[in-house]
């Protein structure tokens, strides 16, 4: 088993054992396909196919449960975003408010649609992440001949993002041991609940930055001039595939969509 940004994972998943360079790929691929696609029957088929890859990956689908929260609270604001406050035309107008916004099948159809763009983000992610490595940030970036310097700077960015969700559900866990009920009462009280959530987070991420300073500062790391690395990755023939393969996809899909109208909201079967 080998150590994550977010867990621990089999040394021989297919997903592991990648190139750094084709993880970096993969990431930028399915942020792209879910901001390219509107259609939701895409959207959403290209969603079943990423929990496969889990499974192909050898990867725990139970480590979305993490995320279960996050992605509720995102989901409700993008349904009352749309359901208060949008005027899409549609062929059923289902209720009219008195501010001059109604709700329409399509206002629910496009509504869906935006959940699936989330979802296939956070999923994809997820999935990349699971399998990414400090090391695989900062060679991946690194083979894409951007400087070492930015590179280090991302790799601090996914590695402080991990923290801070690790972070979050200490601070959570403690408020509810000490009596706290997140999940009651009205809107506004659980908005001031989870402002509360928030000092505690914003002091240890001051903490962490201020130690990270520290330990930078006593290893004399120098982010200019040339560098030697330890690690030596080799692209391959199947690799190098790969990689114009997850380069083209985005590519073709912005393609079909422009000129044929493909992937297009609201797509098959809900404009036939």
């Amino acid at each position: 088993m080998r150590r994550t940004f977010f867990l621990y994972v089999e040394e021989n998943s297919p997903l592991y054992r990648l190139h750094p360079l084709l993880k970096i790929l993969l990431l930028l691929f399915f942020n792209l396909e879910a901001w390219i696609i509107e259609s939701p029957t895409v959207l959403w088929l290209s969603i079943v196919g990423v929990l496969v890859l889990f499974k192909l990956a050898k990867i725990p689908l139970a480590r979305l449960l993490k995320f279960l929260l996050f992605a509720a609270i995102i989901t409700q604001a993008i349904m009352f975003s749309y359901i208060l406050g949008s005027k899409i035309p549609g062929n059923v107008v289902y209720y009219e408010f008195p501010w001059g916004t109604y709700v329409t099948d399509r206002t629910l159809l496009y509504a869906f649609s935006m959940v699936g763009r989330f979802m296939l983000m956070l999923v994809g992610s997820t999935l990349v992440l699971a399998v990414t490595r400090d090391i695989d940030i900062i060679y991946g970036i690194i083979s894409l001949k951007i400087p070492y310097a930015l590179a280090f700077t991302v790799s601090l960015a996914f590695r402080f993002a991990t923290i801070f969700i690790d972070d979050y559900f200490k601070v959570r866990d403690a408020m509810i041991l000490r009596g706290t009920a997140l999940d009651k009462g009205g809107i506004l009280e659980r908005a001031r609940k989870y402002v509360n959530l928030s000092i505690p987070l914003m002091v240890l991420a001051v903490r962490r930055m201020l130690e990270l300073t520290y330990v930078l500062e006593a290893k004399g790391l120098n982010l200019k001039g040339k560098r030697s690395y330890f690690y030596e990755f080799k692209l391959g023939s199947l690799g190098i595939a790969l990689a114009l393969t997850l380069i083209t996809i985005p590519i073709l899909t912005l393609f079909l969509k422009m000129s044929y109208g493909l992937f297009t909201f609201p797509g098959w079967p809900f404009n036939g």
